[in-house]
């Protein structure tokens, strides 16, 4: 099964199983050998509680790689702002989302990534959640933001369409299963 399928007819605990069972064969097949000496390393048990690498001969430790996302939905008069992407999943309409980058807060990420977007302004930032999305291994954070201000202005290299919708009234959507959904439904 694949494994957002997965997420999506499984309850929390079996899908953080399942996330990190997809991590470690990830970090499995990426890291293959030490960045220090550049010997093989032994693969990691998908099974451990354990998530370290050490090389064989010169003892550096490897950690699992773990990238910070941002994923938020902007709030405005009832409504929630959703986009439809020009590179993955056109098919539908989803939350703003990106990487959190070098140097910046999470905070500053959720605000740069809807102003570049979207060109929209927000206040009123709100953590409510994270989840464990190993394509390969990304660790999304969940917030909802406040319109402040501007006129949606696409980012055309990345978003196709970006609209206020009504929760009674929802395009074609993430499915249940993903934070994108839950944040989408008001779940978290």
């Amino acid at each position: 099964m694949e494994l957002r399928e997965y997420f999506a007819t499984h309850g929390e605990e079996e899908n953080v199983v399942a996330a990190r069972h997809a991590a470690l064969r990830n970090w499995n097949e990426r890291l293959k050998f030490c960045s220090a000496c550049g010997v093989a390393l032994p693969p990691v048990n998908e099974d451990t509680t354990e998530c370290i690498r050490e090389c064989p001969i010169c003892h550096t430790q490897h950690f699992p790689r773990i990238e910070p996302c941002i994923i938020v939905v902007v709030e405005r008069e009832g409504k929630i702002l959703l986009a439809r992407h020009r590179q993955r999943n056109t098919d539908i309409y989803a939350c703003i989302a990106g990487f959190v980058e070098a140097g910046e807060s999470i905070e500053h990420a959720v605000r740069r990534e809807v102003r570049e977007e979207t060109g929209l302004e927000i206040t009123n930032i709100r953590y409510r959640g994270s989840q464990s999305w190993p394509f390969p291994d990304q660790l999304m954070l969940g917030f909802t933001a406040d319109y402040a201000s501007g006129e949606i202005n696409l980012q055309k290299e990345e978003i196709i369409d970006a609209r206020f919708f009504s929760r009674d009234d929802l395009p074609k959507h993430p499915r249940p299963g993903s934070i994108s959904y839950q944040l989408i439904h008001g779940l978290i």
